[in-house]
């Protein structure tokens, strides 16, 4: 049995053969998937994906206006309408 740490799903199970010959398994952190536009949910450019479970803050944004929560189609329609909607 494992140790109480690693019996929760959080870790990944991997089947590993070792040199001896006996099939083991290792633990290991799952990947996180690539973040995503909020709008259109197409997964957004300019972001580290590696680092998007650490959390370092220099990898997870863009610098425009919402950077790193829409991608840059959906902002530039947002102020495409907003513009039309101003003039009005």
């Amino acid at each position: 049995m494992p140790r109480p740490a690693l019996r929760s799903r959080r870790l990944r199970r991997t089947q590993t053969r070792t040199p001896g010959g006996k099939h083991v398994v290792h633990y290991e952190k799952r990947l996180a998937s690539k973040p995503r536009c909020a709008i259109c949910g197409k997964p957004l450019q300019g972001i580290d994906e590696a680092r998007v479970k650490t959390r370092h803050v220099s990898g997870l944004t863009v610098s425009r206006p919402y950077g790193g929560y829409i991608c840059h189609r959906c902002l530039a329609l947002a102020l495409r309408m907003a513009v039309r909607l101003s003039s009005t």
